[in-house]
């Protein structure tokens, strides 16, 4: 029987904390070298020590603002300069925002685009082609149950993480016939800071299940891109939430809207 040929490289995007942190770990303990790329150079050098103290890999760490119009074609450079052939191409970086959107900080809501849309297209595209002329490689990119929710205070949230998805799965198509992989990873909740809640009703929402543990999510991830999944929706509870969320009509989302005291203000004084 023929060995199964796995990665030996992960370039990891967002990799100071939250689901990028864990997907590193995950990565790094199956022994691959690494590339951990963040704005965060603080959190990024931490990261990078303690997944070394942990596991013994090579890691390099690439501080960047992947925002930045040239950022991909940058984190490009950087690992050809260090002779390094990416195989394992992880896109976690990206923000969260719950307002309205006519109100929302246009300057958060550019990075947003920015960042879920050109970023993750551009770095797809410069090592996707690289994996391509290799005929091997995995593309794992971060889009979101919300994919499926046109729900009120995170429109561009779902819209962007609706694009990732819809990205990944033809780009997915058109890289197959050369052995390189693409999956849209579409969790549910996460507990990570990207999430404005207070910590009694975190804490509540991890005892119920309706928020999963980064580490969690990152080996489920992990696992699927590896197995060549074209999407994954992580923990059995939110493939219920989705397919529910698809038949909710527009008038029971308003009902719950008024009913909810952080929707109260996206309705005029009474």
């Amino acid at each position: 029987m023929t060995e199964k040929k796995l990665p030996k490289c992960a370039l990891i995007t967002g990799a100071a904390s939250g689901i990028g942190r864990s997907v590193a770990f995950e990565c790094a303990s199956k022994k691959w070298t690494l590339v951990l790329v963040d704005i965060n150079e603080d959190g990024l050098m931490k990261v990078a020590q303690a997944i070394k103290d942990a596991h013994g890999v090579d890691v390099h760490t690439f501080v960047v603002n992947l925002a930045e119009r040239d950022a991909p074609e940058k984190v490009l450079a950087f690992c050809d300069s260090h002779a390094l052939e990416i195989d394992f191409l992880a896109n976690i970086a990206g923000i969260f925002i719950f307002d309205p959107l006519i109100n929302a900080d246009p300057g958060r809501t550019e990075l947003m685009l920015d960042l879920h849309v050109k970023t993750v297209t551009r770095m797809s595209v410069l090592f996707g082609a690289r994996m391509k002329e290799r005929q091997f490689g995995f593309i794992m990119n971060m889009a979101s149950m919300s994919a499926w929710m046109p729900m009120p205070g995170i429109a561009t949230y779902n819209a962007t993480k609706a694009y990732v998805r819809s990205l990944s799965r033809s780009l997915r198509f058109e890289l197959k016939p050369w052995h390189v992989s693409v999956t849209a990873v579409c969790p549910g909740g996460c507990n990570t800071p990207l999430l404005p809640i207070s910590d009694d009703l975190r804490k509540l929402a991890v005892n119920l299940g309706f928020l999963m543990q980064p580490e969690k999510l990152a080996k489920k991830a992990v696992k699927a891109t590896l197995k060549k999944k074209n999407q994954t929706i992580p923990g059995l509870m939110n493939h219920f939430f989705t397919a529910l969320i698809i038949l909710l009509p527009d008038w029971l989302v308003m009902f719950m809207m008024r009913r909810v005291p952080a929707y109260r203000r996206f309705f005029p004084p009474e």
